[in-house]
């Protein structure tokens, strides 16, 4: 493998659990970074043009469900980390698995294009020496997908005399910028909240506009007790596999549960005298979310993330932020109009309001091509409103080049999006291995492991078009359906199966016969895994590849199953103190 050059194009967990992986299956592998640290929009930055999360950004996923699989998250850290305590685990990952002398730092990938032989890829980058192509025969796409900000159409803009900008723009320590204004935060995301919340302190007013509801949801239950670490990984496995097959029983009854839950969280906040009982409190907040907040309808929980907040709602019930309608068009000065007519005084205008995935890198990528859409590139401009979609097998491989290219940005998993792009990159490297094996002949004692070889160019293609006809009759019904949503059943069954973790092997859903062994040959093992919040040191709890044949599965780690007990009785005495607390 070490005659085969790889080069990985950005150093987020995405890039960054790439160039571990191959590196670690021998591959030639070298990342590029534009900025100066790893950990892509967690590596804080003065450049308005560069994302990067506000220093009050709290992870969205708890300790309990993240970590890498063999570096875990330390002990020391609180159940949901910090955006400084996420970097310094970034770094403290690269360090220890010295990956810095692998990365060129400041140095930007222009554009990625297939060399005339049609053997290798041109790598065009500007860094510290200038401009430079490079040659290498595989590319790893891994450089985010919140670089490109979205605007909406602003009509007025021009007679508009505040100031407008972007919340990627927005820094926290340059709060003092926005003393005593008014602010109109356009979007309620996770990113349009937290820049509302930053604001409340010190804006005068510090209004919010959105067209639509959204579920917001605190990260904890009532008992102080983390929600996504209550979900132990078989019963995940089912509600996936009930989710591919029967979505119409599903959906209703995840969206009623978390729209319960959303009330739930607000009544907590509920200024009510004492004695009152807790079901008046949860009608009392119930009209709030449905009506002067206006949180519901809202997309379902299929198609779109919740955002976590913790002080959103004290901040409603504060009116220390004021819920408004959507943006529609400057109209004076310092006045814009909303959604419902109404016109508001602001200062600044700040637009949240997302960003787009950016395929330009690889202007030979073929797009779209199915569900009645023309086969394009990015470089080419569609008249048709709907988004446009790369074509990509299982959200990472272009059929055409999947031996060679492999974007891990492009998906938007239900999970912890930090470990499922380190699955995504032990399946990559396991593919690329298991073609490179091939062609040199490299074979296996018989009865092993099967290797992880790609389908074949026209089964990618099958796959590819039958899920864009999906997504588009999903986006006709709800338009905030997520570009890369992944269908979860058959996702992650071929990331585990490519990367060898021999997880399903031995662990399944609730229903079927898989975790019996475990469960008579190894009781304890099969507790922590079954009845523990997930995590990720089980990828490589199994020695699937004991011959360490390349492409047959990634290497296992000596300290897994410690891993894994660890964090089972981690979570089970944090539970206990907090029921003690309480």
């Amino acid at each position: 493998m070490e005659d085969v050059k790889v080069a990985i194009v950005g150093t987020g967990p995405a890039g960054l659990t790439a160039l571990k992986s191959l590196r670690e299956e021998g591959f030639d592998a070298v990342a590029f970074e534009r900025r100066e640290a790893v950990g892509g929009l967690w590596a804080y930055s003065d450049d308005p043009e560069y994302t990067s999360a506000l220093d009050d950004t709290m992870a969205n996923i708890s300790k309990f469900v993240s970590g890498f699989s063999d570096f875990p998250i330390p002990k020391e850290y609180p159940p949901y980390l910090s955006r400084r305590q996420i970097h310094e685990y970034f770094e403290s990952y690269a360090k220890h698995f010295e990956l810095h002398r692998h990365i060129s730092f400041g140095t930007t990938v222009t554009k990625v294009l297939r060399n005339e032989s049609q053997e290798k890829w041109d790598i065009y980058v500007t860094g510290p020496d200038g401009d430079k192509t490079l040659s290498f025969d595989k590319v790893v796409f891994g450089n985010g997908c919140e670089s490109v900000p979205v605007w909406p159409s602003m009509p007025g803009r021009d007679i508009f005399t505040g100031t407008i900008l972007h919340s990627q723009a927005f820094r926290s320590d340059k709060i003092g910028d926005y003393k005593g204004k008014r602010v109109l935060v356009v979007g309620i995301g996770n990113t349009g909240c937290e820049v509302a919340l930053s604001l409340r302190k010190h804006a005068s007013k510090t209004y919010q506009a959105y067209r639509r509801g959204r579920m917001v949801a605190s990260r904890y239950g009532d008992d102080g007790i983390p929600t996504d670490s209550l979900i132990p990984w078989p019963i995940l496995r089912l509600k996936y596999l009930l989710d591919y097959w029967v979505p119409e029983l599903t959906n209703p009854f995840v969206d009623k549960f978390m729209i319960n839950k959303m009330i739930n969280d607000a009544a907590r906040h509920e200024s009510v005298s004492p004695g009152t009982s807790k079901k008046e409190k949860l009608r009392l907040a119930e009209e709030k979310i449905r009506g002067e907040w206006r949180l519901v309808p809202c997309p379902s929980l299929a198609h779109k993330h919740p955002a976590l907040q913790e002080s959103f709602f004290p901040a409603l019930y504060n009116q220390e932020i004021i819920p408004v309608h959507g943006f529609v068009d400057f109209v004076g000065d310092k006045k814009v109009m909303l959604g419902n007519g109404q016109i508001v005084e602001v200062d600044v205008v700040i637009f949240a309001t997302g960003y787009k995935h950016d395929f330009s890198l690889m202007p030979e990528l073929e797009m779209n091509g199915a569900a009645g859409f023309p086969l394009t590139t990015p470089g080419e401009v569609e008249d048709r409103k709907e988004p446009s979609l790369p074509r990509l097998f299982q959200m990472i491989f272009p059929p055409n080049w999947a031996s060679s290219v492999a974007f891990l940005s492009w998906m938007a998993p239900q999970e912890n999006v930090w470990c499922v792009c380190e699955l995504a990159s032990m399946a990559v490297t396991q593919a690329w291995a298991a073609d490179v094996a091939r062609s040199k002949n490299l074979k296996a004692p018989t009865g092993y492991r099967p290797a992880s070889l790609l389908p074949s160019k026209e089964d990618m293609d099958k796959e590819v078009d039958s899920y864009h006809s999906w997504w588009r009759k999903q986006w006709t019904v709800d338009h905030s359906v997520l570009s890369g949503y992944v269908r979860a059943h058959s996702f992650y069954r071929f990331l585990h199966g490519m990367a060898g973790t021999g997880l399903y092997e031995y662990l399944d859903h609730i229903f079927t016969t898989r975790g019996w062994w475990l469960w008579w040959n190894d009781y304890e093992l099969w507790k922590w895994l079954a009845k523990g919040p997930m995590n990720t040191y089980s990828w490589r709890l199994f020695d699937t590849n004991p011959l360490q044949i390349p492409g047959r599965g990634r290497k296992s780690w000596s300290e897994a199953r410690k891993a894994v007990e660890e964090a089972y009785h981690i979570f089970g005495d944090f539970k206990a103190k907090q029921k003690k607390a309480d």
